[in-house]
């Protein structure tokens, strides 16, 4: 009965596509569109510029073309796209690496490709979550909470190294690599602590316990690193971030509980820009908030929805060497790209505020 009706409703579109053609206006050349995205909106100043998005093949290789054939017979293939997104990195050409359903997506729009990675061989990714590139040496470390491991891939997905063989990891959550002292930083979300290895593996200590005070996590889920090697942590349970030396040691910590400006009501992903500012997700809110490594707010944005911009679900975020900011929308199942826009003021004032 189903396959009797969908042929009737392919005939039946048949038939009103050749309808239209003959009867269609003519063009009428580009049409507006109202929702190029900035925010925040006129008479504020722009600070959040809508880039690009990234859902699956026809990001990367181009949108398939339809044909009168394919509306009478039906597509002879479905596209891939991502399907519950989580992590986000990019290495240095540009490729864009995606924790998703058993594997890596990589997204190569300079080549026209897409791919996965970590889905065959001895080693099959289950749940991978945080993501992390080593530019220096072209790794891709990642997290995965069924399997309570860290890995480590080369970029064309062969597993070199394994981190917490030894039951060390309980639902590890992001991961960061401190290029120059060797060293990976994993959140130990269910362990309530950061955990600390060599890069050749060997565990070497955790930092914390579970708790509230400084220093003190409470599922711990995403991590950054900036340029000095401090650590910022999502400490979700605690409704905050924590900025921690490579000892633990508590630097300073912002946020609270709630759904006001400034506050969190389930923060997720974590990233810091080059110039030190600081892309924090929630979930709860289904938007972005933005800090300055003082713990200074100094803008939200996010509309919840499925077009271009719009942000559902957030988990992962990452900063690319550009500037560009990307968000995973885990309900929408796509990467929205955004640019963080600064003008030479912000730096006088920020001199300005600390005199």
């Amino acid at each position: 009965m189903f396959r009797n009706c969908h042929r009737s409703l392919r005939v039946l579109g048949a038939a009103l596509l050749l309808a239209a053609l003959g009867c269609a206006p003519a063009a009428q050349g580009p049409v507006f569109d109202p929702f190029t995205l900035f925010w925040p909106m006129p008479p504020e100043k722009p600070r959040v510029k809508y880039y690009d998005s990234l859902t699956g093949e026809a990001d990367v290789k181009g949108a398939r073309k339809m044909s009168l054939g394919d509306v009478i017979f039906g597509a002879p293939e479905v596209e891939f796209n991502l399907r519950k997104p989580y992590g986000v990195a990019t290495d240095s050409e540009g490729r864009v690496y995606v924790s998703d359903v058993g594997g890596i997506v990589v997204f190569d729009k300079k080549n026209g490709n897409m791919r996965m990675i970590g889905n065959t061989g001895a080693i099959r990714l289950v749940r991978p979550l945080g993501l992390f590139i080593d530019k220096k040496n072209s790794l891709l470390y990642v997290t995965d909470g069924a399997l309570d491991r860290c890995y480590a891939f080369t970029l064309d997905g062969k597993v070199i190294r394994e981190f917490g063989q030894k039951n060390e990891l309980k639902d590890p959550g992001g991961v960061v690599v401190d290029t120059e002292r060797n060293l990976v930083f994993i959140t130990n979300t269910k362990n309530h602590v950061v955990s600390v290895f060599d890069t050749e593996g060997k565990f070497i200590k955790n930092l914390g316990a579970r708790g509230k005070e400084p220093g003190e996590f409470n599922f711990p889920t995403q991590i950054a690193i900036d340029n000095l090697g401090r650590i910022y942590v999502v400490d979700s349970g605690n409704f905050r971030v924590q900025i921690i030396d490579q000892d633990g040691k508590p630097i300073k910590e912002f946020g609270s509980i709630g759904m006001r400006h400034g506050q969190f009501a389930r923060p997720k992903g974590i990233a810091v820009s080059p110039e030190g500012i600081l892309f924090i997700s929630d979930a709860m809110t289904h938007g972005m908030t933005v800090f300055d490594t003082d713990g200074t707010l100094l803008l939200t944005w996010g509309v919840r929805g499925w077009e271009k911009g719009m942000i559902d679900l957030p988990a992962g975020v990452h900063v690319d060497d550009k500037g560009l900011v990307y968000v995973v929308s885990q309900w929408t199942a796509k990467v929205d790209i955004f640019q963080y826009l600064t003008y030479p003021e912000d730096k006088d004032l920020k001199t300005r505020d600390k005199k």
